[in-house]
């Protein structure tokens, strides 16, 4: 374990030093004075502006790390066969694959936590205490749904090209979110074709739809306790399944 969370930290450093850091951070702050500015010509919808905004700010920077360090990463290693050197030592391929991704998600963390703190002290939410739960069920939603993309995007990295990968990513994201309306749909229009692959996307695909929680709606109503203990257990069973399958596939892979 030693080994793959030196391998964790290591890629984690490099990460924070390119570019995309750096406009992540941009977007980001971007995000959240739009809201700000756009709360303040309205004081009755100041609260819910900022709220929503503030989520996508969130929900943004998070899938732009997973998405985008998530497709290149490994293939870049490859590709400059800097992997060699580090395989070269005594790390297994699966000790490579658990560190690389433990990296990312150490940055999608950092990302999650800077700014949820941020909208967190916008919101003065240490005046409504009772809403602080609701708020880290939103911000973990939002953490997990990034990590699965993540281990997605990792993956299909190791099968496809880099770019293929990142556009499997986007598709996993609105899928996910589209399936309630997918299957309405199909429901709608009676054809059995459509109907059954609504159905089969409901298996293989995970259920982010359940989890949009990102909106002032949620952060006043609170979220029941069974919402939030279903989407940990669902979305983390995505993220080992698809950990396992980047494994799988790069212990064959030939990168020599």
């Amino acid at each position: 374990m030693y080994k793959v969370l030196t391998l964790a930290l290591t890629t984690f450093r490099e990460q924070i030093r390119e570019r995309l850091f750096l406009v992540v951070i941009i977007i980001a702050a971007a995000l959240l004075g739009l809201s700000f500015l756009l709360g303040a010509l309205s004081f009755a919808e100041q609260t819910k502006i900022l709220t929503d905004f503030g989520f996508l700010a969130v929900e943004i920077t998070s899938l732009g790390v997973a998405l985008f360090s998530g497709a290149y990463l490994i293939a870049k290693e490859i590709e400059k066969q800097t992997c060699l050197l580090i395989l070269a030592r005594p790390i297994s391929r699966s000790q490579f694959i658990l560190g690389k991704y433990l990296g990312l998600l150490f940055l999608i963390t950092l990302f999650n936590f800077a700014i949820s703190l941020v909208l967190w002290i916008l919101l003065g939410l240490w005046k409504t205490p009772e809403q602080f739960g609701a708020f880290i069920s939103i911000s973990l939603s939002l953490w997990l749904e990034s990590a699965v993309v993540l281990s997605f995007v990792l993956f299909w990295s190791l099968v496809v090209r880099p770019v293929l990968a990142l556009g499997a990513g986007v598709g996993l994201f609105l899928l996910g979110h589209w399936l309630e309306d997918l299957k309405f749909f199909a429901n709608k229009s009676g054809d059995e074709v459509f109907i059954f692959m609504a159905d089969a996307a409901v298996w293989v695909t995970p259920q982010f739809y359940r989890s949009n929680w990102k909106s002032a709606y949620f952060l006043e109503k609170g979220i029941p306790l069974e919402n939030v203990t279903w989407m940990i257990l669902h979305l983390c069973a995505w993220i080992v399944i698809y950990v396992l399958a980047s494994n799988f596939v790069f212990r064959r892979k030939d990168i020599v």
